[in-house]
C-alpha cells in the first residue's frame, strides 16, 4: 500500500495537483476508518491538524472518538456546519458518526435535515474518489439514536440498496448488521414491555 501511496503522490505532483499530500492523507483516512485501523491514522490527522486546524477538526474528532477518547474528541475544534463542498457527504457521514459516539441528540437532530436529500447517495460520491458508506446508514443511524425505528428500519434498507448499487458487498453487509441488531433491540423492548 505504502508504494501505492507514494505512486499516487508523485503522479498528483506531475500533473500539477499542489494538494497530492492532503488527498492522500484523506484517502488513506477513509480507508484505515473503513478498515477499523485507525489508531494508524491518529498520528497523521493530528499533525494535519495541528498544521491546518478546524476546517480538517471533524476528521480528527472522530478518529479520537472511534478511539474510544471522547473527552479529546469534544475538545477538537470543528466548523459549526458542514461545507457544502465537494467532501459535503464525508463529512456528513463523519458528523453522524460524531453524534452517534457522543450520544449527542441535539446533533443528531440537526443532521438528519441535511441528510434527507442526500441519503440515496455514497458518502464521498460527489467526488467520486473517496467514499465511506451510504449516507442512508448515516441517517438509519441517527434515527435510531432518537428512538425511531421505523425511520431507522427504512433507511438501513437503502443503504443496502446504494451499497450493492455501488457493488460493495462490505457495506451491504454492514447495513444488514445494523438492521439485524435494530431487529434484535426492537425484540428485547417487545420482550421486556409484556
Amino acid at each position: 500500500m505504502h508504494v501505492v501511496q507514494l505512486l499516487a503522490d508523485v503522479l498528483l505532483r506531475r500533473v500539477g495537483s499542489h494538494h497530492a499530500r492532503g488527498l492522500r492523507t484523506l484517502g488513506l483516512t477513509t480507508i484505515r476508518l473503513a478498515q477499523d485501523r485507525v489508531a494508524e491514522i491518529e498520528p497523521v490527522m493530528r499533525k494535519v491538524y495541528e498544521t491546518v486546524g478546524a476546517p480538517c477538526g471533524v476528521a480528527l474528532a472522530l478518529i479520537l472518538a472511534r478511539l474510544g477518547r471522547l473527552d479529546e474528541s469534544l475538545a477538537v475544534r470543528c466548523p459549526p456546519e458542514p461545507v457544502t463542498d465537494h467532501l459535503y457527504g464525508l463529512e456528513l457521514d463523519f458528523r453522524a458518526q460524531l453524534a452517534v459516539l457522543h450520544g449527542d441528540v441535539d446533533l443528531a437532530s440537526a443532521l438528519i435535515p441535511q441528510l434527507l436529500p442526500v441519503r440515496d447517495q455514497l458518502a464521498g460520491a460527489a467526488g467520486a474518489a473517496y467514499a465511506t458508506r451510504p449516507l442512508a446508514h448515516a441517517l438509519a443511524d441517527l434515527h435510531r439514536l432518537l428512538g425511531e425505528d421505523g425511520p431507522a428500519a427504512d433507511n438501513y434498507t437503502l443503504a443496502e440498496h446504494t451499497a450493492l448499487a455501488w457493488g460493495s458487498t462490505h457495506l451491504d453487509d454492514r447495513a444488514r448488521e445494523a438492521m439485524a441488531a435494530l431487529a434484535a433491540a426492537r425484540a428485547r423492548r417487545r420482550t421486556f414491555a409484556t
